[in-house]
């Protein structure tokens, strides 16, 4: 707490009196439901997803997903010469269920493959990862929020990131006060309307829910339903690590430690502190906490993929 402290104070020192754009970059912006803050960074980052085949080969492949088969039935199966679900197809009591799934496949429907996926097994099962080859990384887009606390607190920061071209761009939205949180919301809305799967960690639980909470109370309309990789879930059980924080994976997993970073229990009180001093220093660490934590889940990805592929031993 005392290291705490004197970082906190370092900050409104530095930074007492300067403006806002100066410390944290970016500029003003505006949408029909008013002002707030972007802020865009571009990284080099690099992301290879499976291919469609990878991903056809996983499903097809694993018996268990037609309901009403198990471990045992499965192996039975195969030892009977059931390669795949398509074989199925051919089975009178299989027929219409392995039908399903093959429709699923052919129609790339990767939001009902991942609920079947997720019903029949852990997140962390190998399917779960290669069912990112039935998308191109363009189509990602990867979110983060920042909040005032929990339930019926406001947030004030949404980070995305997306592959555009050769780069990976980081865009920020950022409440310069509260009443800017609506903005805040629709600019991420207006993001949403052109993505088709949502990457994120712990997103499912917290970031997505939370958001849709704060959109009730403004009525704004827009979260639909989209595949979702979440990467908290989708990496329990797969690396012997002493917990599975963002931070501590970047460590353990991708051998990488951030310096100077703000814990998520602090992001509350730094803010409020920059609106109660009128000093935009407090808001330095969480605006690069939250691009940190945005290019940390693509490396996390990635590193899914070198392990899944073969493509590198990993740590």
């Amino acid at each position: 707490m005392y290291l705490f402290e004197r970082f906190k104070w370092k900050l409104l020192r530095t930074y007492k009196g300067k403006d806002i754009c100066e410390a944290i970059g970016g500029g003003p912006d505006e949408n029909q439901e008013g002002g707030f803050h972007r802020i865009v960074t571009n990284y080099e980052v690099k992301l290879e997803l499976p291919t469609r085949e990878q991903a056809v080969e996983a499903i097809m492949s694993d018996l268990e997903l037609v309901r009403g088969i198990g471990p045992a039935t499965a192996t039975r199966l195969k030892e009977e010469g059931i390669r795949d679900i398509v074989e199925l197809t051919d089975s009178q009591r299989w027929c219409s269920r392995s039908e399903h799934i093959v429709k699923m496949v052919d129609d790339e429907d990767l939001f009902s493959l991942q609920s079947l996926l997720q019903r029949c097994h852990s997140m962390s099962h190998p399917g779960c990862y290669l069912l990112s080859g039935f998308t191109r990384k363009e189509d990602l887009l990867f979110f983060d929020i920042e909040t005032m606390g929990l339930r019926f607190r406001p947030l004030f920061l949404i980070g995305v990131g997306r592959f555009l071209g050769d780069g990976f761009r980081v865009e920020q939205f950022f409440a310069r006060d509260t009443t800017e949180e609506k903005a805040v919301i629709r600019e991420f809305l207006d993001f949403l309307s052109e993505t088709r799967v949502l990457v994120s960690f712990n997103g499912r639980a917290f970031d997505s829910r939370f958001i849709k909470e704060r959109m009730d109370i403004y009525g704004l309309q827009g979260f639909h339903d989209l595949p979702h990789f979440d990467l908290l879930p989708m990496s329990r059980g797969r690396w012997p690590v002493p917990d599975h924080r963002l931070t501590t994976l970047e460590k353990w997993v991708l051998g990488q430690e951030r310096e100077e970073d703000v814990s998520s229990s602090m992001v509350p009180h730094l803010y409020e502190l920059y609106l109660r001093k009128n000093n935009p220093g407090p808001v330095i660490p969480i605006i690069e906490h939250n691009k940190m934590d945005i290019v940390s889940m693509v490396s996390l990805l990635q590193r899914m993929g070198d392990q899944e592929m073969g493509r590198g031993s990993g740590r």
